[in-house]
């Protein structure tokens, strides 16, 4: 039995924060006022979206992982995605709103990251499935110790005298 996380259909409540609310949040990221600027306008795209998201164990369910979302909500959740790109710490879409619809038309686009929410920015619907932990692995058993390691005794070849 293999690790599964909890799987929820949750709406996202990321709209109408302000620029200092964002800053806040953000602070010691080294952010600039354009960033959180992109925040914003991503936040406001992926508010009221109905999506499935994930919670792992490995970051103590601390935030929401963007699993997927329905078909229709697909333009915005490109939107939303593209301003979020704009702060990416390894931007491939700067500015760059045509080539981010290309890659996205053509189903090339990876975020190269999770797309993770804060709690406070979810409203769980409805639980999909619970987190399974699977039980240790019982200890393997121990083996006998080895016979100490002992050299070969060299064999000298003997002269024949002539």
């Amino acid at each position: 039995m293999n690790y599964q996380p909890k799987v929820v259909k949750c709406r996202l409540k990321t709209g109408g924060k302000t620029i200092q609310e964002i800053r806040e949040r953000c602070a010691g990221q080294g952010m600039t006022y354009r960033d959180f600027e992109n925040i914003q306008r991503a936040n406001e795209y992926f508010d009221g979206l109905i999506i499935r998201a994930t919670l792992w164990e490995y970051d103590q369910h601390s935030g929401y992982h963007l699993q997927d979302w329905n078909a229709p909500d697909d333009e915005k959740m490109m939107m939303a995605l593209y301003y979020s790109e704009q702060v990416h710490p390894f931007p491939r879409y700067k500015n760059d709103l045509e080539k981010f619809k290309a890659d996205w038309a053509a189903e090339k686009y990876d975020p190269g990251a999770a797309i993770v929410f804060h709690p406070a920015d979810v409203e769980e619907i409805e639980v999909i499935s619970e987190e399974v932990i699977p039980p240790p692995e019982p200890p393997a058993p121990a083996e006998p110790p080895a016979a100490p390691f002992r050299k070969a005794k060299k064999r000298r070849k003997k002269r024949r005298r002539k």
